[in-house]
């Protein structure tokens, strides 16, 4: 069930995201869902219904819509961001030269590691494709 707000309570919910969109830089590993100033689905339907009643001509503040609603799905639970910085960190570093038994362990849960965080790149930008796609059907 899809609930509607009015372009007065749109406008202040896309205002609030878009501020914190400003100061925040994007990311493949995602952004804590907690930093958002209302719930995700707010946020989209608040964006719909400002795309719905946007003058279609008005392509600049149009596309800068689409991209809100996109990188919504770069929002992903406090949780998955924290996993996925560790996987980027080692990701990111030089493998290590040891041949014991600990070295193996610490390179087995590093593994572990990279791979959340590769799913949860792949995650993000499936998301945004499924974003992209949804905005697409709305303003058609």
């Amino acid at each position: 069930m899809t609930s509607t707000i009015d372009i007065e309570q749109a406008e202040t919910i896309v205002s609030e995201y878009g501020k914190l969109l400003s100061s925040t830089e994007p990311s493949l590993y995602g952004i804590a869902i907690s930093r958002l100033p209302y719930d995700k689905e707010q946020i989209k339907i608040a964006i719909q219904t400002l795309l719905l009643a946007l003058d279609k001509n008005d392509e600049k503040i149009q596309d800068g819509l689409i991209q809100a609603y996109v990188y919504l799905a770069q929002f992903i639970e406090d949780e998955k961001v924290s996993i996925a910085e560790s996987g980027r960190e080692v990701l990111e570093k030089e493998p290590a030269d040891s041949n014991n038994e600990s070295s193996e362990e610490k390179a087995t849960k590093d593994l572990e590691l990279a791979n959340q965080a590769v799913q949860t790149i792949n995650g993000i930008k499936i998301d945004m494709e499924n974003l992209m796609n949804e905005i697409r059907l709305i303003i058609s």
